[in-house]
């Protein structure tokens, strides 16, 4: 498998791809290599950059997921925020009613959408004790991930002169009043923990997988990173042998990455200044619904 990739066109694209969890590790810690995003680049670099930035942003402020290394209200809303989370995460591990809709829909009941619905309710309530989430705040949910990544240009092009990826903004941010990182919570990164639930509900549905495996490693198991995450040079340097400009893009493949061996820890950024506030947190969840799941055992030939 290739774990460096360079697209490079003089004048149009300069864009690294990294694989490699090491690498990967090194340059979110390499002090060029930050999330400032000058979009004073090439076309192609332009293009991303500009889509990433317009549907991240609100009322002219970035996710706190877009924002720089040195952002003094990033680092202050990443550190309580990560103190608020790990307050929760004992009594999350020990699986309560809250999880229930989580548990039930591991042991087999519900659909695809019943489980972004439940999972998006849970997140939003670390943020506002009344939020519930709908069929609508999910559909706005799908919209904002996909509009940063999505290939299908024709699609994209028609959600932004149609305003439904401003309107999908509106809606979440409306629901947790104009919090960003809670609309970072409820509209991206749901959907890192919707693929972990997927992955428990197999989990489960296998009889020995259920018998044998430990709450813990149920939940290690099932830790799902994003796709990837941008990053952008400030200087020149050099990765892997190979040079790269100032204003050069990085693609840090975290997903893949994640899943090789030394690359766990890529699933929070744990090792780097971008580390996610939930990294303690959402283990403990993912823990807490194994154990409520295994409360009520299922037969095999139910599932």
């Amino acid at each position: 498998m290739t774990l460096l990739r360079h697209k490079r066109i003089p004048g149009v694209v300069n864009i690294f791809e990294v694989s490699d969890p090491q690498e990967i590790k090194s340059l979110a810690n390499d002090p060029v290599i930050d999330r400032n995003f000058d979009t004073r680049t090439c076309p192609i670099n332009w293009i991303l950059l500009k889509r990433s930035l317009s549907v991240l942003s609100f009322k002219g402020r970035r996710f706190p997921t877009m924002e720089p290394r040195q952002c003094a209200t990033r680092v202050r809303a990443q550190d309580e925020l990560w103190q608020m989370l790990n307050e929760q995460t004992e009594d999350i591990k020990a699986g309560p009613v809250a999880l229930e809709p989580l548990a039930q829909w591991v042991r087999g009941f519900g659909s695809d959408r019943e489980i972004g619905i439940h999972t998006q309710e849970l997140l939003g309530r670390l943020f506002r004790n009344d939020f519930t989430a709908t069929e609508e705040s999910w559909a706005a949910a799908l919209v904002l991930v996909a509009a940063p990544r999505s290939s299908n240009l024709p699609k994209l092009f028609w959600w932004f002169a149609t305003g439904k990826v401003r309107r999908a903004k509106v809606l979440l941010a409306g629901m947790v009043g104009d919090n960003l990182s809670a609309v970072n919570a409820i509209g991206i990164a749901v959907h890192n923990l919707v693929k972990s639930l997927r992955h428990m509900r197999l989990l489960y549905a296998d009889t020995n997988s259920r018998i044998a495996l430990s709450a813990e490693t149920a939940a290690s198991q099932c830790l799902r990173a994003p796709v990837s995450v941008y990053r952008q040079s400030t200087a020149e340097g050099s990765v892997m042998g190979n040079t790269f400009a100032k204003n050069s893009l990085f693609v840090l493949n975290i997903g893949v990455a994640s899943q090789l061996s030394g690359g766990q820890s890529l699933v929070f950024m744990e090792e780097s200044w971008s580390r996610c506030p939930a990294s303690a947190w959402v283990p403990a969840m993912l823990e807490g619904v194994w154990k409520r799941s295994l409360r009520y055992q299922m037969p095999r030939s139910s599932l």
